[in-house]
């Protein structure tokens, strides 16, 4: 049996020497040097969006751990007051007071705060490195689909240019009488048919080259010198070490930390406060100047605060749910992966050797047929199967390639 292991050898560039420009979009581009699957996902994270704007998300919670390493809970809160008799009786009462506030934090919530929002770094750095997998994963897969796609349309080009020699061919030979005009009926409806099967390929290669060119950024004639992936993996490589248990498993431990810190904000931040006091009793009083420190404790909702607790709880026993099912999914699809792999393998291998001996035995009949010892009907069966056996050879091809590139997606591993 084919081992995952064994780096892949098949080079679809081959596949495309023949291939005229119709196959390919307007967008022409001169390729010089072979394309990789790493170079499409590299251009596609060029041109994303999230992964573009993720540095700033990493910014912006290193700035909340830089405010959870503050002395106080809050900012500090300046407050100031004026008080006077000006209005009424103007006996010369003034009073003036200007202080600061400052919120103190609850007990252990400071260092539970930190470390939450320590595992929030983290977890945004991890969620940028899904965020990778998952377009690595639409890559490689837009990239398989375009193209086969391409292949479909240039192999059907091929057929319809050989159904039209063969049409040209018996219409010469029904004029000298070497075959009956029904022979001709029967290659004419052959090239309409290849006509219609080369318009619709064409249709169906703009389709998903709208869908390459929006996700990746590259023309599709790039596609003619691409390489496929290496079956090669990390030594030491587990199912467990995959990005998205990772990231599941500091989800866990976020929401984790997350219940710690609401069971120590039973209620709200307590309060300092030091203020001065300039104060005049009357126009004919010194002013008198004081200081006072104050001290705002909130009493605290008891239903409330057991609300968050039960909402944080709920949220950590899902969080741990998910872990579990993202285990047991990956280590399902990375068998799957590679026992895929396997197969695809061998069915590539036969259909290659089906279309080496199918082609074979059409040029057999084709040759009988220039003879005159083999009639038309018999001719075309010969050339559909050989056409069908090569489309399915050449296809297994990208199909092969296209589960190398699962392969390395269920583990994990970027391009």
């Amino acid at each position: 049996m084919h081992s995952p292991h064994r780096v892949v050898s098949t080079c679809l560039a081959l596949l495309f020497l023949s291939a005229s420009p119709a196959a390919f979009t307007q967008q022409a581009m001169s390729v010089e040097t072979p394309v990789t699957v790493q170079d499409a996902f590299e251009s596609a994270l060029s041109i994303d969006p999230e992964v573009q704007s993720a540095l700033k998300r990493i910014e912006a919670f290193k700035a909340r751990r830089s405010a959870a390493s503050a002395l106080t809970a809050q900012p500090l809160s300046l407050e100031g007051s004026y008080r006077s008799d000006r209005n009424y009786n103007n006996q010369g009462l003034r009073e003036i007071e200007l202080g600061v506030s400052a919120p103190i934090w609850n007990w252990n919530e400071r260092a539970r705060t930190q470390s939450l929002r320590d595992t929030e770094i983290e977890l945004v750095q991890l969620q940028l490195e899904q965020k990778k997998l998952e377009l690595a994963g639409l890559v490689r897969q837009t990239l398989w689909n375009t193209l086969a796609a391409n292949l479909d349309a240039e192999i059907a080009q091929a057929r319809l240019k050989s159904a039209k020699e063969l049409m040209v061919d018996v219409e010469k030979r029904v004029k000298a009488g070497d075959l009956a005009q029904t022979d001709f009926y029967q290659a004419s409806a052959l090239y309409e048919q290849t006509r219609a099967e080369f318009a619709r390929t064409q249709s169906a290669l703009s389709d998903v080259s709208a869908d390459y060119a929006a996700t990746i950024g590259l023309p599709v004639s790039v596609l003619s010198q691409i390489q496929t992936e290496s079956t090669d993996i990390p030594n030491g490589l587990k199912p467990l070490d995959h990005p998205a248990i990772k990231l599941a498993q500091l989800q866990v431990l976020a929401q984790q930390q997350q219940s710690d810190l609401v069971q120590t904000q039973a209620r709200a931040n307590p309060e300092v406060g030091l203020a001065i006091i300039s104060d005049r009793g009357a126009f004919t009083s010194a002013s008198e100047k004081s200081l006072v420190v104050s001290t705002r404790i909130p009493l605290g909702n008891s239903s409330e605060y057991q609300s968050r607790v039960l909402q944080a709880e709920s949220e950590s026993i899902a969080a741990e749910a998910a872990l579990t099912k993202t285990q047991r999914q990956i280590v399902v699809l990375g068998r799957a992966a590679e026992s895929n792999l396997d197969l695809f393998a061998q069915i590539k291998a036969s259909a290659q050797e089906q279309a080496r001996l199918a082609i074979k035995t059409f040029r057999l009949y084709k040759k009988s047929f220039d003879l005159g010892e083999t009639d038309l009907p018999t001719l075309l069966i010969a050339e559909q199967k050989a056409f069908e056996a090569d489309k399915l050879a050449r296809k297994s091809a990208i199909e092969y390639a296209a589960k190398v590139s699962a392969y390395k997606q269920a583990l994990g591993l970027l391009p």
